[in-house]
């Protein structure tokens, strides 16, 4: 399968509707995940309040259920309820044999209950549209027949219930309506506080971090389709998009929420003047107080706090009766704890773990995408030795002849055969590669200059055609590069094994080897998009593994959005500073391994002196200058810890004794056939051209080099990890 190229028609549209896909997700997830964090963080301050205290407004109270108001039987296992839902499923094999559940029927009863606890009585009221309320019952019932299976959840009387429903006095009962004003749900249900307000915490905190990184990856594939891929713009416009909205959420729902707070709170202040049980119901309204007090984390939920309730609604003074008993309600109080904790550990360790191989990725990727913006184009007739970048025209002649591809028997450089067959049936049908094969010779890239060769083994080969047909059930395929297309090569230039007077663009272990015949900007934009696309991943799998470790210790709150916000640009540093990092450690070692070939060549010469020494002496004893000079070179160490300066000294008086040699070599007939004589002439002419290329290579790593650890940012990265100025050649010499 061909990979989609941004920069393409097709994949400009593919992108332009997956990154409007991901800011829709954003929009519909953070909105839904927004309103179950305030759902959770209402159930966390609502204190459980005993039926004797009860007034009019919002209330949580737990109890056993009664029936005497009339009961139902369930319509598989005939048990006495107040409320049941039920379901009918069937097992089935679908077209390609994979077993599968389908609902065949479904649906829900129930009717007005009393609740019973210790204080007294009250009647809970569903009304007449039973999905206004979340009934959240376990399961009683299951039975499998044959293919079928029979589920129910009951409440029946004698169960143990908690209600979220608003009371009214009125009717002295509490009604399962909406209570969108208090931000709560209305709510039915015979599990702890904690785990259903934790169940919801943890769903707030998935629902939030995906919309955040579906958000981060929208705006990373909207970039490159108007044209921008520089990252430092990235890193800008994605700390001010991602942590401005996350910001500007977290302040805005803050404010939102607290004004569900004190409406809650004035709601039940109000309603003290008028309760029949004024002990129980300015305790139940201190205990409210409190857990709204406990519930608030970071500065602005307390400034929040004392504006909304501590200040504006005082309470009285407590006597010591009502101080106990609001001291018991907030005791009791369950904490919102998600209740599968090491599940969501583990999730988090795994979104880490994540996070890091799509950095990994994402780093190569722009790392590769910033060498490419970096190494600039060279002429092949200016080709210096090292990492390269030329454009130009693929040839091909008698030397250096093209192959043809296996399926249409066209002339190319290199192609990617595949033959692959059907196999299978139904959903488990596949196609199954039974022959694949790549070839590649060496060709010519020919620009306006003159030419280079290329032998393309190792290469990165982005094929420009691409051509396919089924056979009966086989499908075969090949990608080639033909001859007389212009390509982009990104290289080592490097000596020429067969002819040591010119480069050849080749690979290096140490170098990347791409060859496209895309443009030059086409290929930034769209390995800059892949790139974006990963960190954008790998900041929501963190930013989701954050969420999910306050999510499950119950510490998620809408100051969790405005750290996270804080943390965008933090981790978006982070990432340009390790990029940044392994720029300047490119580079580097850049200039370390052209200073090393240099060592090498040097090496290799210098190891000639003793023995051309001993030569010298004998034939040309009348030449002390000669022997003077050549006993110094013998003596002077080839390379190690010397400057550029001293090298360049070296290799200049190496050039004026080879010179004065050959003079007197052509003069003494005995010379010319000895074979130390021959075998030194002969290295300093192999390597006279090479040891130029190696420096000239040198020079330019090295500027390069020290202009980058010169230049913000990278000087404090250089500063903090002790990177120095290296010395170069001076341009008199070369």
């Amino acid at each position: 399968m061909r990979r989609i190229n941004i920069a393409s028609t097709p994949g400009r549209v593919f992108t332009a509707v997956i990154a409007l896909s991901c800011l829709a997700g954003c929009y519909f997830l953070m909105n839904a995940g927004l309103q179950q964090l305030t759902e959770a963080r209402q159930m966390e301050r609502l204190p459980q309040t005993p039926i004797a205290a009860l007034t009019q407004g919002p209330y949580a109270v737990a109890g056993t259920v009664n029936g005497r108001l009339g009961t139902t039987k369930t319509p598989y296992s005939a048990t006495e309820a107040v409320y049941y839902r039920y379901k009918l499923e069937e097992e089935y094999r679908d077209s390609d044999g994979d077993r599968r559940v389908r609902t065949l029927d479904s649906g829900q009863s129930g009717s007005s209950f009393v609740l019973d606890d210790q204080s007294g009585n009250t009647t809970i009221t569903p009304g007449f549209d039973l999905s206004t309320a979340e009934w959240n019952i376990h399961r009683t019932y299951r039975r499998k027949s044959g293919s079928k299976i029979y589920s129910e959840w009951a409440l029946r009387p004698g169960d143990t219930v908690r209600v979220i429903g608003n009371y009214s006095e009125v009717d002295q009962s509490i009604n399962l309506q909406e209570m969108t004003q208090f931000n709560l749900p209305t709510l039915v249900s015979t599990s702890a506080q904690g785990s259903d307000s934790g169940d919801r915490l943890f769903g707030a905190a998935l629902r939030i971090s995906i919309a955040t990184g579906l958000l981060a990856l929208g705006l990373a594939l909207l970039l490159p389709l108007i044209r921008i891929h520089r990252f430092w713009v990235y890193v800008v416009i994605m700390s001010l998009a991602v942590g401005g909205t996350l910001s500007t959420l977290g302040i805005t729902k803050l404010r939102h929420e607290w004004q569900a707070i004190a409406a809650l709170y004035e709601t039940r202040y109000q309603q003290l003047d008028s309760a029949k049980q004024q002990t129980l119901a300015l305790a139940d309204v201190a205990a409210l107080k409190q857990l709204i007090r406990l519930s608030t984390s970071g500065w602005l939920d307390r400034w929040m706090f004392r504006n909304e309730v501590e200040n504006r609604l005082p309470l009285p003074e407590l006597n010591a009766e009502t101080t106990a008993r609001a001291q018991a309600i907030v005791e009791n109080q369950p904490d919102a704890r998600y209740q599968h904790t090491w599940t969501s550990r583990a999730l988090a360790a795994g979104s880490v773990v994540l996070a890091l191989i799509c950095l990994i990725f994402a780093i190569r990727t722009v790392k590769l995408k910033r060498l490419i913006e970096a190494v600039p184009t060279s002429s092949t007739r200016g080709l210096s030795f090292g990492l390269s970048e030329l454009k130009g025209m693929v040839d091909t002649d008698d030397q250096y002849p093209p192959l043809r591809d296996p399926l249409n028997d066209q002339k190319c450089v290199a192609f990617d055969y595949k033959v692959e067959e059907k196999r299978g049936s139904g959903k488990d049908e596949k196609w199954k590669v039974v022959e694949h094969r790549t070839e590649q010779v060496p060709f010519w890239l020919e620009d306006n200059e003159g030419q280079v060769l290329v032998a393309p083994d190792g290469a990165s080969i982005d094929y420009p055609l691409h051509h396919s047909e089924i056979r009966g059930d086989r499908r075969y395929s090949v990608r080639l590069l033909d001859t007389l297309v212009n390509v982009y090569c990104l290289g080592f230039a490097g000596l020429d094994r067969q002819q040591s007077d010119r480069l050849t663009i080749q690979q290096d272990e140490n170098s990347p080897f791409l060859i496209s015949g895309k443009d030059e900007e086409d290929i930034v934009l769209d390995r800059g998009a892949r790139g974006f696309a990963g960190i954008a991943v790998s900041l929501g799998l963190t930013l989701f593994s954050a969420t999910a470790l306050f999510a499950a210790d119950g510490g998620f709150s809408p100051d969790n959005l405005i750290l996270s916000a804080l943390m965008v640009p933090l981790l978006l540093s982070i990432y340009t500073g390790i990029l940044h990092y392994n720029d300047i450690v490119f580079l580097k070692n850049r200039v370390d391994r052209a200073r090393a070939n240099i060592d090498t060549i040097l090496q290799q010469r210098h190891d000639l002196w003793p023995n051309l020494e001993s030569v010298v002496k004998v034939a040309l004893s009348h030449e002390k200058k000669l022997h003077k000079v050549i006993a110094h070179l013998r003596q002077t160490p080839p390379s190690s810890g010397r400057t550029a300066a001293e090298l360049e000294k070296t290799m200049g008086l190496e050039r004026q004794v080879a010179r004065f040699l050959q003079a007197r070599v052509e003069n003494y007939p005995d010379l010319k056939t000895n074979e130390i004589i021959q075998t030194f002439m002969a290295m300093m002419a192999d390597t006279e051209n090479y040891l130029s290329l190696l420096r000239d290579s040198y020079t330019e790593s090295a500027r390069i080099y020290n202009t980058r650890i010169q230049s913000f940012p990278d000087l404090i990265l250089a500063a903090l990890f002790r990177f120095k100025a290296v010395s170069q050649f001076s341009q008199e010499g070369q």
